[in-house]
């Protein structure tokens, strides 16, 4: 069985210049790596597409950098989380017409 970490904590709910900032994911990544309950450890991530770790419309290269940040902490990425809460640039598939075309 694989472990991983969810990485849209550190964002979902965290604003830039208040008390809640977003954890940069190299920080979550270190968190992640770092965590140790008996000898088990994290396997790897699941990555959310959303700013500030990923932008929805990063490059080919931008992906591979992150792929390679990933790697470099000895995680896998597991699955990708889309960015489907509204004020992100998807939106919930369960709503009208509109929602459903940012979906």
């Amino acid at each position: 069985m694989k472990l991983h970490n969810a990485m849209w904590p550190g964002l979902v709910g965290k604003e830039p210049g208040t008390d809640h900032p977003p954890i940069s994911l190299e920080h979550m990544l270190e968190l992640t790596a770092a965590a140790n309950v008996n000898g088990r450890k994290f396997d790897g991530i699941d990555s959310f597409l959303f700013h500030p770790h990923t932008d929805p419309d990063a490059s080919d290269d931008e992906l591979k950098r992150i792929a390679d940040l990933v790697a470099s902490y000895d995680l896998k990425i597991g699955s990708l989380v889309a960015p489907i809460w509204p004020g992100t640039v998807g939106d919930s598939a369960m709503g009208d017409a509109v929602p459903r075309g940012r979906a």
